[in-house]
């Protein structure tokens, strides 16, 4: 099983689901579970260096969230006095409340699964199968979210080709600070020059071609096949399954006005493993792909069916 072969449709509806789902459940367990998946996922993906640079930058921006939060929301009826005693009268007695707490730091929580989510998901589906699911529809629209999405990285690209130049003909050892801000400038200015005569050529030759004329094509092909029709059944009913439990109260807790007592309960119950069974299948996929390709290379090794005999 190879799994650029299923169709990027099936992919990408599962990914908004999943990303719904870290939206309306907040229980505690549910996404956890679901931020366990994700890094699994991204592991088998071989994409640790993206979940240690995503955590780097988000970690700062999570604690700010879980720290606003209770500050400017005192919603909730548990309350927690930050100043007491010498300092109560100063400042009235300042609280913060613990549903706030709770809620910034679910909130928080979410957003990581949901960045984690777009990582993965770009392992999966790049621009190009994006461009395929919706050039035909939405042409427009998908050529700005293809540019805006190689955009950055592009420019990323071009100022490592520029500075390599510039590091190429100029001695940076004695190289003052002032110097490295105009050096920075004038590779700046480079870039977006740069930049800006590549996008005139490609507007041209995208104009010569007869882009936009007639209904856009792609090289790309991408047929329904068995494996697809398994997986879309299986999100269908796991997630119409998981929502009727959500609709009574499984994998959703109520934090406002007061915090429920069963946040910190494990909630085991049939739902929850629904739940569990549709964050399953790509996890399932990625190691059957490994055995398979495991077990086969293993063959191959022993000169077995997939090996090669010796010459005598």
């Amino acid at each position: 099983m190879n799994l650029n072969t299923i169709h990027p449709g099936v992919i990408s509806v599962y990914y908004i689901i999943l990303i719904l789902f870290s939206l309306l459940f907040n229980n505690i367990y549910y996404l956890m579970s679901l931020l366990i998946f994700i890094i699994l996922l991204i592991y088998l993906q071989r994409g640790e260096k993206e979940i240690v640079t995503t955590l780097k930058y988000f970690i700062p921006m999570s604690l700010i969230i879980i720290i606003l939060n209770p500050l400017f929301s005192h919603v909730g009826t548990t309350k927690i006095y930050l100043f007491n005693n010498l300092f109560n009268n100063a400042f009235n007695g300042y609280f913060i409340t613990l549903e706030s707490l709770v809620y910034g730091f679910l909130m928080a929580f979410s957003l990581l699964i949901i960045l984690l989510l777009f990582l993965s998901f770009n392992k999966y589906v790049d621009y190009q199968k994006i461009l395929y699911l919706i050039s035909n529809h939405f042409p427009t629209v998908s050529m700005i979210g293809v540019m805006a999405m190689r955009f950055i990285p592009l420019l990323n690209y071009r100022l490592g080709e520029v500075n390599k130049i510039f590091k190429f003909n100029h001695d940076n050892s004695n190289e003052k600070r002032i110097d490295k801000v105009r050096k920075m400038g004038s590779m700046l200015a480079i870039v977006i020059s740069w930049s800006l005569e590549e996008s005139m050529l490609t507007a041209k030759s995208m104009k010569a071609r007869g882009y936009g004329i007639t209904e856009r094509t792609s090289y790309l092909k991408y047929n329904i096949h068995k494996i697809d029709i398994i997986i879309i059944l299986i999100i269908a009913i796991t997630s119409i399954l998981s929502l009727i439990g959500l609709y009574y109260g499984f994998g959703n807790i109520e934090i406002y006005p007061t915090l429920d007592t069963s946040f910190f309960k494990f909630p085991l119950n049939m739902y929850y493993i629904i739940f569990l069974f549709l964050l399953s299948p790509l996890i399932f996929l990625e190691l059957m792909e490994r055995i398979l390709w495991k077990y086969h290379g293993k063959n191959y090794g022993n000169g077995g069916k997939y090996g090669t005999n010796k010459i005598q």
